[in-house]
């Protein structure tokens, strides 16, 4: 629009910034086919009339308004200052009580702010037009505003309105809007003022089709602007620049850009227009600005400037550059965290919200319930001390379901069990694979070429002494098959260490590699004591592999004294167990802000028994509690208390049922659960009030497991196997899936 001489020699003069006049002339409603008509004041909204005018606020999905829309903001609370033509307080947009303080009329003194010419009313509707279904809908609907004319009818004013607007704002506004150009720099001491009040300033770029942005906008390249100065250009349809904008130039920086293009907004006489300019555009940024203090109050105007900075969608050349400055506004992106999320823990350490993971066991899977059902949140806040409400269920994984490579290999070693027997006074057994690189999870390729293709994968030694003593030693799959249900003797051809469900669940923890243990006959009682221990360590794998990180992988240790007796064709057992785990818990995995604990002292007994019913057939159980004693954390989890847990089984046995060599297993199991015992969580909550949260570890399911297998020989050369699982309530969550599992397997030599 052209300027306007100065009112006086001494005034730089000052126009607005649309590009209306300089590229078409207002459209007015009445007068355009295609522009859609607004329903009449008094009208009942309709999902049509929704439709419409959100079809007619297009400029809303293109700077992600929604987002904000979806969380319920509106901008309500936040006033903005309009420094323009006025605004048309008798239009149906701004009717609604309260949408408007009462003005000033920088010109005259005086409180009429009426808009006779449009310019101020369509800058007003784009900032906080009434989302109702009729003409167009702000992007800061709910907002409050502050109109202030700084222009006569006659279109140009002077800085000193301008100044007078300015002052006037301040201690009652939180932004000021100024869609307007003046033709050359001027004294800014009002502007400086009102930076120094705490207000945000959103002005247009221009419309000269310039290099870099006009004056008052170009002062947010100024030291004491202290970032609370936004340039705005506008982009068309498309996301191109505007031919008429102005670019970002030496405001680089501090410079977005809006959809300036085509935009319908309210006019003069309860009448609509769609005008073109940065005048447009800078409005967008205005409310867009209002609808984060309403979410954070506690913001400072220059972090709300850079929050909208650093957030936008990046356009032109990569990063900040001389025409699109930073990019264009993105709502959405402005609404998420910048930076790392932290909180802050009961004993005041910072920690990343949203870092590490929780793996959780059969026995803490009430933790992954707590997770899918969102209870797991917490408060944490962004690089401007922005609060986010977490839902930190995010870093919990699912209880792994056992993998078809377990059940095959497990069947495969149990086939392939090579023994060699040197008297009456030594026993060894190995197992050979060749492996083929599955059940290795997450290993990287290039560590697993350099894995052994073919290995020793269990090993077992076992020395009698002439005076009742006995000494055990066992690696990989053998390890702790000397104890509990499966260290029991029926027959030579009847071993229960083959089936699965019988084994000592707190020696399963984590897979055991390594055991001793020494044992001596008294009185017709075995005692026997050993030492069971896992880690990152196998030391039947090749040394030139290791795992990155392993210095934090889970480990285990497991001191056992057992007492059993054997009767004729029965047995029972009693074992006394103290496991020590490090970076893990009853079996699960945790780091970060869901840490429990990094150490876990379980102390167990189970009792086992075995009787056989007839030649080659027996029935075997077993029953396992354990305490494992509290422990305070150093995580958003402040501890846990003493936890319970038990498990159960019972199995039948057979062996030569259908030919020689043949093993048969029939077990039903419950696995270790939790019965006894409560989580508490302590976080920050908004306001910084901390919340303290109990949780039942008790998990909302109990799992069931049946197992049936049969392994045979077929010859000197092969062998086959099959093994059928169902698990009802898996990992003890409650309405999981029945997991069914088939697996068939058959193995020959070349």
């Amino acid at each position: 629009m052209p300027h306007s001489p100065a009112l006086s020699s001494s005034l730089v003069s000052i126009a607005v910034c649309s590009a209306c006049a300089m590229w078409a002339a207002p459209a007015w409603s009445d007068s355009l086919a295609d522009m859609p008509r607004p329903a009449a004041v008094g009208t009942a909204v309709t999902a049509t009339a929704i439709e419409i005018e959100r079809g007619t606020s297009f400029y809303l999905g293109r700077i992600r308004a929604d987002a904000a829309y979806a969380r319920g903001l509106s901008g309500a609370g936040v006033t903005i200052a309009t420094l323009d033509t006025g605004i048309s307080g008798t239009h149906r947009e701004f009717m609604q009580a309260g949408k408007l303080l009462p003005g000033l009329n920088a010109v005259t003194g005086g409180l009429d702010v009426t808009d006779r010419r449009g310019h101020g009313s369509h800058v007003a509707g784009i900032i906080a037009a009434l989302r109702d279904g009729r003409g167009n809908a702000g992007v800061a609907h709910g907002a409050t505003l502050l109109p202030i004319k700084i222009f006569p009818d006659s279109g140009s004013g002077s800085t000193l309105a301008l100044d007078i607007g300015l002052r006037h704002a301040i201690g009652k506004a939180a932004i000021i809007n100024l869609s307007i150009g003046a033709s050359g720099p001027f004294d800014a001491r009002a502007m400086q003022e009102a930076v120094k009040s705490g207000l945000l300033i959103v002005a247009a770029a221009g419309n000269d089709g310039a290099p870099t942005s006009n004056w008052p906008a170009r002062f947010a390249r100024e030291a004491w602007a202290n970032n609370q100065i936004i340039a705005v250009g506008a982009v068309d349809a498309s996301n191109r620049i505007a031919s008429f904008s102005n670019r970002a130039g030496d405001t680089a920086a501090w410079y977005l850009v809006a959809p300036g293009v085509g935009v319908v907004s309210a006019h003069r006489n309860d009448q609509y227009a769609s005008m073109s300019g940065t005048s447009m555009a800078a409005p967008m940024v205005s409310g867009a600005a209002a609808l984060l203090m309403q979410m954070w109050p506690r913001l400072r105007a220059d972090q709300v400037a850079t929050i909208l900075l650093v957030t936008a969608t990046d356009l032109g050349a990569p990063g900040i550059d001389p025409i699109y400055g930073r990019g264009l506004l993105n709502i959405d992106k402005a609404l998420k965290p910048v930076g790392t999320l932290t909180t802050t823990t009961y004993n005041g350490k910072t920690i990343r919200v949203l870092s590490g993971a929780m793996q959780p066991s059969a026995a803490t899977s009430a933790i992954w319930s707590l997770a899918a059902s969102g209870q797991l949140r917490a408060v944490g806040r962004d690089d401007f001390q922005r609060d986010f409400g977490i839902d930190l269920g995010r870093t919990v994984t699912r209880s792994t379901a056992l993998s078809l490579d377990q059940v095959i290999g497990g069947m495969g070693r149990r086939n392939e069990v090579a023994e060699r027997v040197f008297g009456d006074d030594m026993e060894m057994a190995f197992v050979r694979e060749s492996w083929t690189g599955t059940g290795m999870g997450a290993m990287p390729a290039h560590l697993q070429a350099q894995a052994p293709r073919d290995r020793l994968a269990a090993f077992s030694l076992l020395a009698r002494g002439r005076d009742g003593m006995q000494a055990s030693f066992a690696l990989g799959s053998f390890a702790g098959q000397d104890f509990g249900a499966h260290g029991l003797r029926l027959a030579p051809d009847l071993p229960l260490s083959q089936v699965a469900g019988l084994s000592n669940p707190y020696l399963s923890l984590l897979p055991s590699t390594t055991h001793f243990a020494v044992a001596r006959e008294a009185g017709g009682y075995w005692v026997k004591a050993g030492l069971v221990a896992a880690g990152t360590h196998d030391p039947l794998a090749s040394s030139d592999v290791h795992l990155p990180g392993a210095a934090w992988m889970p480990q285990a240790r497991s001191g056992v004294f057992e007492v059993s007796r054997s009767f004729d064709g029965a047995a029972l057992s009693m074992s006394l167990l103290q496991t020590r785990e490090r970076n893990a818990y009853l079996g699960s995995y945790s780091s970060g802000a869901l840490s429990i604990a990094n150490r876990a002292a379980t102390h167990s007994v189970q009792l086992a028994g075995a009787v056989l019913i007839m030649p080659q057939l027996a029935l075997a159980g077993q029953a396992s509690y354990g305490i494992t004693p509290g422990r305070s954390g150093d995580s958003l989890v402040a501890g846990v208390t003493t936890l319970r847990t038990n498990a159960f089984s019972l199995a039948l046995v057979a062996a030569d049922r259908a030919r020689r060599g043949d093993r048969l297993s029939l077990a039903l199991s419950q696995p270790m659960r939790t019965y006894a015992g409560q989580l508490t969580m302590d976080v920050l909550s908004n306001e910084q009030v901390r919340d303290r949260l109990v949780f039942s570890m008790a998990p909302t399911g109990r799992e069931v497991r049946g197992e049936l297998s049969y392994q045979a020989p077929l010859g000197p050369l092969s062998s086959m196997g099959v093994s059928m699982m169902l698990r009802r309530e898996p990992n003890n969550i409650a309405d999981a899936a029945l997991d069914k599992l088939l697996a068939l397997r058959y193995a020959t030599r070349f």
